[in-house]
């Protein structure tokens, strides 16, 4: 597509190139569609386009469009196309495309990546399966998971963890887990680049306020403990404590 636009305007380009040319009279001789110019003694020397007087002739022979004024209205309306052509590839460059899938991340979503490290995840993995998310955590949609490590839901104490996992409170087993959700995959580095404070709103509903002291992101003022574990779906930081920890 980009190659086929490129071959339009160069085609355009040339195109009105040669009508510019057709159109500019050369010395001694008239342009297309122009009178003989007048032999005067205050002709400009260098032929038709100087001097204080347009002897260039008419446009194409229309009376009142004369060919120096047709060539600089072309001329300034190339530049005009160019520098805008210019911006806008810029600005396209820019646009960032989220791709289908992570690079090295074995194509394994964000559940199973949880799954395959029981050492620091094993107890949030445990409360996905309660509250029936793994589906949910091994869709398409491009997500950021920030997973509470096995130490910080222990942090929480017994009874949490068991009024938590049990069935009867899964409504708020699940607003937990999406409350740890963001749409869209967003690197450590990226958060970073949000101004202090700057409010995220996640699959819950609810909002975190981002954090950034001393070029440690926290999340409600926890701590994120790792960098940018990659799954197939997005990304998943750690975090040193769940969200609900107060």
């Amino acid at each position: 597509m980009k190659s086929q636009q490129r071959a339009l305007r160069i085609t355009a380009a040339l195109t009105l190139a040669g009508l510019i040319a057709s159109q500019i009279p050369m010395r001694g001789q008239t342009a297309l569609g122009s009178e003989n110019p007048p032999t005067s003694a205050i002709q400009p020397s260098d032929g038709y386009l100087s001097g204080s007087v347009d002897n260039s002739g008419n446009f194409l022979g229309i009376e009142g469009i004369t060919n120096r004024n047709t060539i600089s209205g072309i001329a300034l309306g190339l530049i005009g196309l160019g520098t805008y052509s210019t911006i806008a590839d810029r600005h396209a460059k820019k646009t960032v495309v989220l791709p289908s899938k992570i690079p090295n991340a074995n194509n394994k979503p964000i559940y199973d990546v949880l799954k395959s490290m029981p050492a620091d995840f094993s107890e949030i993995v445990k409360l996905v399966e309660i509250g029936e998310q793994v589906n949910f955590l091994r869709e398409d949609n491009p997500y950021t998971f920030f997973a509470p490590t096995n130490a910080g839901l222990i942090s929480l104490g017994t009874a949490r963890l068991n009024q938590l996992q049990d069935p009867a409170h899964k409504a708020a087993l699940v607003e937990l887990i999406k409350h740890h959700t963001l749409a869209g995959r967003y690197k450590v580095s990226e958060l970073l680049a949000l101004k202090e404070g700057t409010a995220l709103e996640t699959l819950s509903g609810e909002k975190v306020i981002i954090g950034n002291k001393n070029g440690i992101l926290t999340l409600n003022n926890i701590p994120i403990v790792q960098n940018d574990i990659a799954a197939s779906n997005g990304w998943i930081h750690p975090l040193e404590a769940p969200l609900d920890s107060d």
